[in-house]
């Protein structure tokens, strides 16, 4: 869309078309009806054996003017828990830097695992490895939500966190009775130096992504070009539970605990300089996915 079409796109919605110093370039308000198949689809990023991964409307839909992601019990024993896939646009939009945001009111439960992240992993990524940077996750908790950033190859992992601000990495809100009634924008400013978290326009972590300013894990996965590969967005409503993927002591669903747990999401927007920040949509990618599978 032409720099012109997205501000009259942007006129329309009633947001702002600039924003950190850059312009709108794509946007999701959820407030059509329907979810829009051009800009999202599913793709599965978690593998937990005690669910049952169901992409249907029972656990995504909109609902009114919002996306709602939703895990659910399941009366079959043997799979007790119900929730849809990662929520992406691997196969609808890569970004390379920029400033992305969403609004939104993720579950701060125990046994809670909602999530709002990036990877690096598509057809046009340069390094042998590819990024995750963690824009937050709540880790069955009622009170923070936490960022990281990843190195992944097909065998080691690598993760550096915190950074420059004493808060470190996690956001603790100060005010958190009520987190699951309120809306907060998570946040992440990505250029060639820094990848930087945001909750409410306040940075509470910054980690250097360049050589110059450290090159962490360099003893693990070597180098840095998976942070500046072009990443696609995932939300997921992923939980902990006892025959999980991921088992820690204390974090998965008991019984005592309420399902559904609700994940709403006002919106996503990206905004990027386009003089030096690059983004690829969908016609692009699905040529390069075929191109890539006839290798």
């Amino acid at each position: 869309m032409s720099n012109e079409a997205m501000k009259k796109e942007a006129e329309k919605y009633g947001i702002p078309f600039e924003k950190h110093g850059r312009q709108l370039v794509w946007h999701d308000e959820f407030d059509e009806g329907s979810i829009n198949w051009d800009n999202w689809s599913f793709d599965r990023t978690m593998n937990g054996k005690d669910r049952i991964y169901d992409n249907s409307e029972k656990c995504c839909r909109i609902e009114g003017d919002k996306l709602l992601l939703q895990a659910h019990r399941n009366d079959d024993p043997n799979y007790p828990y119900r929730l849809s896939e990662g929520f992406t646009t691997k196969r609808t939009m890569l970004f390379k830097y920029g400033y992305v945001e969403m609004r939104a009111c993720p579950p701060y439960h125990h046994g809670a695992w909602p999530s709002f992240w990036t990877q690096s992993k598509t057809p046009f990524s340069k390094a042998n490895w590819f990024s995750e940077f963690d824009i937050f996750e709540i880790f069955s908790d009622n009170q923070r939500a936490k960022s990281c950033v990843h190195k992944w190859n097909d065998t080691r992992h690598c993760a550096a966190s915190g950074g420059q601000f004493d808060s470190g990495e996690r956001y603790k809100f100060h005010d958190w009775e009520n987190l699951n009634n309120e809306y907060h924008i998570y946040a992440m400013e990505w250029d060639e130096s820094f990848v930087s978290f945001m909750v409410d326009d306040e940075v509470y972590c910054k980690v250097p992504i360049d050589a110059e300013n450290g090159n962490f894990g360099a003893d693990v996965i070597d180098g840095v070009q998976g942070f500046h590969d072009f990443s696609y967005i995932i939300m997921n409503d992923e939980i902990f539970t006892p025959n999980g993927g991921w088992i820690v002591p204390g974090w998965s669903i008991t019984k005592n605990d309420k399902l559904p747990f609700n994940y709403y999401i006002d919106y996503v927007r990206l905004y990027q300089n386009p003089e030096k920040e690059e983004i690829k949509l969908k016609d692009e990618i699905q040529a390069a996915l075929e191109a890539e599978s006839k290798k």
